[in-house]
């Protein structure tokens, strides 16, 4: 699907294919706007058409249609034909994969910053 060329970057780092790169930096930020996020939210449990997602999330047709071409775009969502409509899933379980990675470190921060709170003493009065 993507060709990956022989590019490389400079440094040490894990990856260093621009076009791998590139894929990544692809892939988070379609996940990076919250619609998407609420639409791959739902898309967990089962497929969905696009009117099906517009009307349990409140969206115009149109929006969710640019949203889910987007997430389609990056790799995140396929579809099937059923009929005249397309039913949207989850292409990969990565999508949870890095969901859970983000959510485990924001409540790792969060549990550290109540422990601090709780520590340090409160300035003021």
């Amino acid at each position: 699907m993507f060709p990956l060329r022989n590019r490389q970057t400079r440094g040490q780092g894990m990856y260093q294919n621009d076009e791998l790169l590139d894929l990544i930096a692809q892939r988070l930020k379609a996940m990076a706007e919250p619609t998407r996020m609420k639409i791959l939210n739902l898309l967990k449990n089962r497929e969905f058409s696009v009117g099906e997602i517009a009307e349990q999330l409140g969206l115009k047709h149109g929006t969710a249609s640019a949203n889910l071409n987007a997430l389609h775009k990056a790799g995140l969502v396929s579809f099937r034909k059923d009929g005249t409509r397309a039913l949207y899933r989850i292409s990969s379980d990565m999508v949870f994969k890095v969901c859970h990675a983000v959510c485990e470190t924001l409540k790792e921060e969060f549990e550290e910053k109540a422990k601090l709170t709780q520590v340090m003493p409160s300035r003021g009065k």
